[in-house]
């Protein structure tokens, strides 16, 4: 598991932080499992890299199970396939170069940072890749100053750019955003998403309410074309940059997350539980077995030694 990952699950709570060192959930999340599919796509030298984040996505659900509430889990990772593909596609420029990931950093005091960044083709720059429902300016600053986000730059020594993907409310099994859901018009098959004028008003009930895996006659670059020229794609994806902080700020960040890398990994016994970050800000994933008065997550939970799941 990557640092970054490894210290949010830390902050909050030492027992999720201890768990997290040797334990991940079998079931693999809808948001995880279209990152892990973006991710693919942005490293391969392939041509045709934003079919292969689609591909990425179905292999994974071949091999593991699906943290969803719906029935129909084929239907939905074929939806989570068809928006890995736009996104990509959106987010890595047709000619350019694999991203790949940023290499491993020996810190201080010994420790190693296991980075879950990407560096830019040209090397001057790391990218991340993040995925939300809705924005605000909460919203930016929890993204922007996360271990994810300031931790790996600073860590890194290079400024960080964010791609930040807005998704839309998820029901159903659905995303409904411009990422995966438009409209075509009953004659000529037209596909908009937002008048270019008079954008207050809808079109007519005529026209049919689509999503994008259900149409393979409409190419990617055409999707995405369209959100561009109905100016929605400006809505829904955008750069957030994180420039590399001051040296001294930098130096504080690097002996932060040393240290607590050192005491993360010098814990030998299990820590006691918290009560109050159980739930919110977000769920834990620890929180079967914590509440069950387990000594280690099991199989029973759901979890899996992640050495057996990579």
């Amino acid at each position: 598991m990557d640092s970054p990952t490894l210290l949010t699950l830390f902050e909050p709570c030492s027992r999720a932080g201890f768990w997290g060192r040797d334990w991940e959930y079998g079931k693999i999340d809808i948001h995880e499992l279209l990152l892990a599919g973006i991710r693919a796509g942005v490293l391969s030298s392939r041509a045709d890299f934003p079919v292969v984040a689609g591909e990425e996505i179905v292999a994974i659900s071949a091999r593991r199970e699906i943290a969803s509430r719906q029935f129909d889990i084929y239907s939905e990772v074929i939806h989570v396939a068809a928006i890995a593909e736009i996104v990509t596609s959106a987010i890595r420029k047709p000619l350019e170069p694999p991203w790949s990931l940023a290499e491993p950093v020996s810190l201080p005091n010994g420790q190693t940072w296991h980075s879950g960044a990407f560096l830019a083709p040209d090397g001057l720059k790391l990218r991340r890749v993040a995925i939300s429902s809705n924005w605000s300016d909460d919203r930016h600053y929890s993204f922007a100053r996360s271990w994810f986000s300031l931790g790996e730059s600073a860590v890194q020594n290079l400024p960080l750019q964010q791609a930040t993907i807005l998704l839309g409310a998820h029901r159903d099994g659905r995303f409904h955003g411009y990422w995966s859901k438009g409209l075509r018009h009953p004659v000529n098959k037209g596909l908009r998403f937002r008048k270019k004028n008079d954008v207050g008003t809808g079109f007519k009930n005529t026209w049919q309410t689509i999503f994008r895996e259900d149409y393979d006659d409409i190419p990617t670059e055409t999707w995405l074309s369209t959100m561009y020229s109905d100016g929605v794609l400006g809505d829904v994806a955008f750069n957030v940059d994180v420039p590399l902080p001051s040296r001294e700020v930098q130096d504080q960040i690097v002996d932060l997350a040393a240290r607590r890398l050192d005491k993360l990994w010098r814990m030998k016994e299990l820590p006691d539980q918290n009560l109050s970050t159980c739930f919110w800000p977000t769920r834990c994933p620890f929180i079967g077995p914590c509440h069950a008065g387990e000594k280690e997550p099991n199989k029973r939970y759901g979890f899996w030694p992640i050495s057996a799941l990579t």
